[in-house]
């Protein structure tokens, strides 16, 4: 029981910390809806989010994927909760003598063995964690901080003083329902025997010591540290967006009203973009698995979003002032500029070495989208600074002039079916299925190969398919995902007005990025086509008897998810039935599914020299090989050309790398 001065003190002290909390929630909604309207976010997606952020926090999903990391994590996440009523009876019960959120009955017992039990179980992973941190110290975590030893010590002192003062209370009798606490009335016979005046003190001392240990780490989710992310987690899960991971923001070429395009400053994203920086848990798990930092390249995703935050918790409120006295809400005052975001805050080349295989995004809990923010950034610096990679330039001019990022001639796009009696759309007028061939298809040797055993495949099949030959052109999704939004936008303008000439039930690709372009970005254009790629519908054909296969001796072939097939488009069980269905069982790959590794293509690096650190195709095309598998089987001209390479550049002659449609056309039997 408190004296009335304490309990003065105490109330003090409370509402000293409640002024302080709410100040800095005031200055962080400031920050966040500093940001621009986010045109994805909608309301209607809101009570589905509320259930999934429930799961994800309850259940630590994704935490999970590292299991023995994720059990400590649930053990003091879970902990969190069962103390909850147990913060609130403590200080509540400052002023109001035995008070109890569950009374004095059965459910008041039920919670004190819940309460006391849990205590040792925050304790073990609050052990656990620290054990990790600064002796096992894995290279993902950031470098030890006195922030991350005084939120451990804190949280781990919490639940000591918790239990000392149960254990003294009920050595002295003075504990309701003494039975069930478990852990404490076994800790209270250390106290049997001891004089009552200094229990009574150790008692008072471990009392005050829990509550201003509380009051301190919910200062610590506002000053604000890494540990924000338990207060701006959740939101951030709730306001999560429900688009395609694979459509990006469609800009608005023609706003008159718009300075820039792009993000050149940490203003010009969007309150959602700005809500995920505070929602950075800091856990490292997108560095992990992100292909750009496991090579060596400049990017680090953990560290592009750590620093963003820093600049938005540091310099936003320079802008809010700044903003403040533009509009005459505040007296002329000189505002010190920050450091500029693009370049200084975050690093050109690092801008420039993502792959966009969203690698970061499937594995980040608070469910942060770090792809969007570097491909705006990529937006400024095209379209308003006219800077981008010398290799880029190429490229764009002839995706431009020449329908292709080589710059190869438009009449020759359809040469790779020459003798093959291929039907022309502008013949045909209209075809069940337009097989849309892409750049690689038609351009690239190798991937020639693919576009014909795709042929031998539909009419094997009698499928009613016709191309578009010299009318098709590069959609520039490369050019779009390298900054370039104006050069995607007239292209798509151009390719729609070719499709509306002709009439056709669906659209069949060979390219995973193709299939992104039509079947999640066209409908930013108000358009919605019917699109499969090649894998899921030879698995159709199958399925329905129209494909006939050789049975062969089943052998081991190492499949290789594409990023923007299996982790984009979430195409997973057709390439493999399609395999099965072949005679070639799926080798065991470390990282397959959506889970895969990129193979360095993506984002535009396909038409970008990789001079820095290893080349991801190395590491992807050594990890495949290493599952003793004779084949490479993929399903995207990028990854046939970039994975073939990696086992070249290894002099590996022993292992073939073939597409899927190649390895379904060698073992069709053709009546």
């Amino acid at each position: 029981m408190l004296t009335l001065p304490e309990r003065l003190l105490f109330a003090l002290l409370v509402v000293g910390a409640t002024a302080y909390f709410i100040r800095r929630i005031v200055v962080l909604v400031r920050l966040v809806r500093m940001g621009k309207p986010d045109p994805d976010h909608r309301l209607e997606h809101v009570w589905q989010n509320v259930v999934d952020m429930v799961l994800d926090v309850i259940l630590q999903r994704k935490v999970l994927r590292k299991p023995l990391v994720g059990l400590l994590h649930l053990l003091i996440v879970w902990g969190f909760f069962v103390f909850a009523a147990s913060t609130v009876n403590h200080f509540a019960g400052a002023f109001i003598d035995g008070f109890s959120l569950f009374g004095s009955g059965r459910l008041a017992a039920w919670y004190a063995t819940m309460e006391d039990v849990f205590a040792v179980l925050i304790l073990v992973g609050v052990l656990g964690l620290a054990f990790r941190r600064y002796i096992l110290r894995p290279e993902s975590l950031s470098r030890p901080s006195a922030e991350s030893a005084l939120v451990l010590t804190f949280i781990g002192g919490a639940m000591v003083a918790f239990l000392i003062d149960n254990a003294i209370a009920i050595s002295l009798g003075l504990m309701e329902h003494a039975d069930s606490y478990i852990v404490s009335t076994w800790l209270a016979k250390a106290f049997v025997g001891w004089p009552e005046g200094p229990l009574m003190a150790v008692a008072h001392l471990a009392w005050w010591c829990d509550g201003i240990m509380h009051l301190v780490l919910v200062a610590l989710l506002f000053i604000p540290t890494k540990h924000l992310h338990l207060l701006a987690g959740p939101i951030n899960l709730i306001f999560k967006r429900k688009r395609p991971r694979g459509r990006l923001v469609l800009m608005n070429l023609e706003d008159e009203e718009a300075e820039s395009f792009g993000v050149s400053k940490i203003e010009g994203f969007t309150w959602k973009q700005n809500l995920d920086l505070l929602a950075c848990i800091e856990c490292g798990r997108c560095q992990d698995f992100c292909p750009t930092y496991n090579s060596q390249k400049p990017l680090n995703p953990k560290k592009l979003i750590v620093d963003l935050k820093h600049h938005l918790l540091h310099d936003g409120p320079k802008v809010l002032e700044q903003k403040a006295t533009a509009s005459g809400d505040a007296q002329e005052s000189e505002v010190p500029a920050g450091p500029a975001m693009v370049g200084e805050v975050v690093e050109t080349d690092a801008i420039w070495a993502c792959t966009t295989c969203a690698s970061c995004v499937e594995h980040c809990p608070m469910g942060i989208e770090h792809v969007d923010k570097l491909v705006d950034m990529r937006r400024h610096l095209v379209l308003m600074e006219a800077q981008f990679p010398e290799q880029a330039d190429g490229a764009f001019r002839n995706m431009e002039t020449s329908g292709n990022p080589w710059g190869l001639a438009p009449s020759e796009r359809a040469a790779w079916a020459e003798g093959l009696d291929v039907p022309i759309m502008a013949d045909k007028k209209k075809a069940d299925v337009l097989f849309w061939v892409g750049c690689s298809g038609s351009y690239d040797d190798r991937s020639t190969r693919i576009s014909v055993a795709m042929v031998k495949i539909l009419k094997a099949a009698g499928v009613d398919f016709a191309i578009l030959g010299s009318e098709e052109r590069c959609h520039c999704e490369s050019a779009r995902r390298l900054g370039n939004e104006y050069l995607y936008q007239s292209v798509a303008q151009e390719i729609l007005e070719t499709l509306k000439q002709y009439e056709f039930n669906r659209i069949l690709v060979i390219c995973p990025h193709c299939l992104n372009t039509f079947a999640q970005e066209y409908p930013s254009f108000g358009v919605t086509y019917s699109v499969v790629h090649h894998t899921t519908f030879i698995d159709e054909l199958i399925a329905a008897g129209k494909l006939s296969l050789a049975a062969a001796s089943p052998c081991a072939v190492a499949l290789h998810d594409s990023c923007y097939l299996a982790r984009y488009n979430d195409v997973l069980a057709a390439p493999r039935r399609v395999l099965a269905a072949a005679g070639r069982t799926p080798a065991r790959v470390p990282r397959e599914g959506v889970h895969t590794f990129c193979c360095g293509a993506g984002g535009g690096r396909m038409w970008l020299e990789e001079t820095l650190g290893t080349r991801i195709n190395t590491l992807r095309a050594k990890e495949l090989m290493a599952t003793q598998a004779s084949c490479i089987a993929t399903a995207c001209p990028f990854c046939m050309t970039m994975i073939a390479d990696g086992v070249k550049d290894e002099g590996r002659s022993d292992v073939a790398v073939k597409d899927i449609a190649e390895i379904v056309a060698e073992a069709l039997v053709v009546s």
